[in-house]
């Protein structure tokens, strides 16, 4: 697979695995250093890039389950958005932001590393 293929496929399984995990904190220390070395195994993948939208997907995976982050139990819990609702909202903006980072985000960091 070509290294641009590869980072998008890796970014978009470490993002969705977090299904699995009931803390961002638990998902980064036991998926992050597997995935990470994975990416830095295939040659000509940039490193530095692909380590960027590792952890800024990190910032993003809050919305994907009402465990996922620290506020995220509150809104569950408040009632306002039903059990349902959060989790297909999850979904539907989870891939609205992964598509946006991959979109954006390896462009824009590729153009940002002009002299590698």
């Amino acid at each position: 697979m070509p290294p641009l293929a590869t980072i998008a496929l890796l970014v978009t399984f470490f993002f969705f695995v977090h299904y699995a995990f009931a803390s961002l904190t638990a998902h980064t220390a036991a998926v992050l250093p597997v995935v990470l070395a994975t990416g830095m195994a295939v040659p000509g993948l940039p490193v530095d890039v692909f380590a960027l939208l590792l952890v800024y997907s990190l910032g993003l995976m809050g919305v994907l389950t009402p465990y996922a982050t620290g506020p995220a139990p509150v809104y569950y819990g408040s009632g306002y958005v039903s059990r349902r609702a959060f989790w297909t909202l999850g979904l539907l903006f989870g891939a609205i932001y992964l598509a946006t980072l991959l979109g954006i985000g390896i462009p824009y960091l590729l153009a940002l590393r002009p002299f590698h």
